[in-house]
């Protein structure tokens, strides 16, 4: 397995799982912050910028620039190049920029009394924070970043392989369980496929395109989100813009789940935002059916839903 991710809301625990699954199975661990450290010195981009971009709605100014797509292409450019170079496991956001076919993509859910003790370890007994509004502004930036995945990713929110509750069994036997899934799991895409798709990527934010870039064996898809006139001939730019990547063979040029052919004057449905209530009415769905059965696990990888239920 080339990439296991660890993702969720903040204070779920995902980050000691990540550890411990770390410890076992002799991976390296890459957090947020190392992922934006790297990204900011590799590509001479500011770290204040690129956590904005991820963390936070962008300035007004930003929202019509590709600035925040130019240092989300260098993330996935870094996380590209560090799974590439060998096994690791990824805990944080960041995580759901790597591709559903390619590793182990766990989502990590904890009860909000657990959430609320953890938060209270981590402040300790500082002044001036407020732990309830700081646990909101966090779980806004996790629905802000899944929206954003849906958008320019066409990503589902609900796209992983398992569903991990902390506080029904212990992490070792969590990591077992993860570590058996890992194993029954076929990747559909290689690390090399996955570079070669950040590259691109980060050309098409550079050019100011908005695309998503998927590459699998000796084809490069590129989907078009945002409404072009002549679809067409717009298609036959972009192959041609990413011929000048060495490693790209043959492109497809196809639209996304959002993209729209536009007319001259856009209708008013141009200018509607999307907002995150779908996306967070999903979660809670999810978090709700979690807290119910209490399963340690729920393998989504089998064709049926297993809920794997907690050790006494």
């Amino acid at each position: 397995m080339s990439v296991i991710t660890f993702f969720g809301r903040s204070y779920t625990g995902k980050a000691q799982l990540a550890q411990k699954a770390a410890d076992v199975l002799g991976c390296k661990v890459l957090y947020d912050q190392d992922i934006i450290d790297a990204a900011a010195k590799t590509y001479n981009l500011e770290k204040r910028s690129i956590e904005r971009s991820i963390f936070k709605d962008p300035p007004f100014a930003d929202r019509y620039t590709p600035a925040k797509a130019k240092c989300i292409a260098a993330v996935k450019s870094v996380l590209a190049d560090k799974i590439e170079h060998g096994p690791v496991i990824v805990s944080g956001f960041l995580g759901k920029l790597i591709p559903s076919e390619l590793g182990l993509h766990i989502l990590v859910t904890a009860p909000k009394g657990f959430r609320n003790r953890k938060i209270q370890c981590e402040t300790g007994n500082k002044k001036g924070v407020d732990r309830k509004k700081h646990l909101e502004c966090s779980d806004q930036a996790f629905l802000r970043w899944s929206l954003y995945l849906r958008s320019a990713e066409s990503r589902r929110p609900m796209d992983c392989d398992g569903i991990v509750n902390v506080t029904t069994t212990g992490q070792t036997d969590l990591i077992e369980l993860i570590s058996n899934t890992a194993l029954n799991k076929k990747e559909e895409m290689t690390p090399q496929e996955f570079t070669l798709s950040a590259k691109v990527c980060r050309l098409m934010a550079e050019k100011g395109h908005q695309v998503s870039v998927a590459a699998r064996q000796d084809q490069l898809d590129l989907i078009v989100h945002k409404p072009v006139l002549m679809f067409s001939r717009y298609g036959k730019k972009l192959a041609r813009l990413v011929q000048s990547v060495s490693g790209v063979k043959k492109t497809n040029t196809r639209t996304g789940r959002l993209f729209y052919q536009t007319d001259i004057l856009p209708g008013s449905h141009y200018f509607k935002t999307p907002t995150s209530a779908p996306i967070k009415k999903q979660y809670e769905q999810l978090y709700a059916r979690v807290t119910e059965h209490r399963p340690a696990f729920i393998n989504r990888t089998m064709a049926e839903q297993q809920l794997i239920a907690g050790h006494a």
